[in-house]
């Protein structure tokens, strides 16, 4: 079977993103996370990883992610991310909980090694909500630390946010405070309810309770003149903001996880189901990619209200 046949594809990828999932340890466990037990245990090794990298580089591909579970734990992050860069890629990302760039010399090692782009998934912005989500008593300290380490080295990280429960009603705030470290671009990620988080129910409260901290959320971004934008809610649900609502089909990732292979907009966490009231929309298969799955099996779709005009 042909490289290309492998990842189900057989149009251009020049444009493609591979998103490397190198495993599912990690050195923290968030309440929310939808890592098992089970999945902490399944990791690619660095022979694999450096498959992938040569498959995704004879696609034609020439950007990389590094993800997991958490990263800049594995011993050979760096040497993976020097091979990626010898091999062509003109960019390599990698996301983080960010605990590790707290260490000034980490972070002079990572640039050095090659990593371009800086991810960080923040929680909150006050000890006690860090300390709750994350499980580590100096969390807010070690990634303000480190998020203020990377700025200092002209490499500004674009700042992930999960919403959750008790995040939502404080996301004006938090995006006040990172945005004072000199952070500019923050994506709004909704909670999933998969795997290890798919009986925590009540982290995923429905957007109608959450759209006005959502709103204020955009307008605090455009007052302090930084980019803030959700990755998981249809425009419907946000009326009047649909500028703020990024399609995830723009961002042509495919993803490489140690057991599997999907594009971005495939997956079971992503946006890409329509309920029958979507039918009628304007924007229902065009601009709009549609609702996330556990979202509708937990709060079903009477908050979808279709835009008139559709023109057949």
């Amino acid at each position: 079977m042909s490289d290309r046949a492998a990842f189900g594809v057989v149009d251009d990828m020049s444009d493609v993103l591979v998103d490397v999932i190198l495993g599912y340890e990690c050195n923290v466990q968030c309440d929310y996370c939808s890592i098992t037990p089970g999945m902490r245990l399944s990791n690619m090794s660095t022979k694999v990883v450096i498959e992938e990298l040569a498959r995704a580089r004879a696609l034609g591909m020439s950007r990389v992610a590094f993800g997991g579970g958490e990263p800049t734990i594995r011993r050979d992050l760096f040497p993976l991310v020097r091979y990626a860069r010898d091999r062509g890629f003109a960019s390599v990302k990698v996301s983080s909980n960010g605990l590790m760039y707290s260490y000034e010399d980490y972070v002079r090692q990572a640039i050095e090694a090659g990593i371009t782009d800086f991810h960080v998934s923040v929680m909150a912005h006050t000890p006690e909500l860090y300390r709750k989500i994350l499980g580590h008593k100096e969390g807010l300290e070690l990634v303000t630390r480190g998020v203020g380490n990377l700025v200092a080295a002209g490499h500004v990280p674009v700042l992930d946010l999960i919403v959750k429960d008790d995040t939502y009603m404080h996301l004006s705030d938090i995006i006040a405070y990172w945005a004072a470290l000199g952070a500019r671009m923050f994506p709004l990620w909704l909670v999933s309810l998969s795997d290890r988080n798919r009986d925590n129910v009540d982290s995923l409260p429905p957007v109608s309770l959450m759209r006005a901290s959502l709103v204020a959320a955009f307008e605090r971004g455009r007052e302090l003149g930084v980019t803030v934008y959700s990755r998981h809610i249809p425009r419907c649900m946000l009326r009047g903001y649909e500028a703020f609502c990024r399609d995830l089909r723009d961002d042509r990732v495919l993803v490489v996880t140690p057991g599997s292979r999907f594009f971005l907009w495939e997956s079971a966490i992503s946006p890409n189901t329509y309920s029958p009231r979507c039918e009628s929309c304007l924007y229902v298969r065009r601009e709009c990619q549609g609702i996330r799955r556990d979202y509708l099996e937990r709060h079903g779709d009477a908050e979808v209200v279709p835009y008139e005009g559709r023109d057949g």
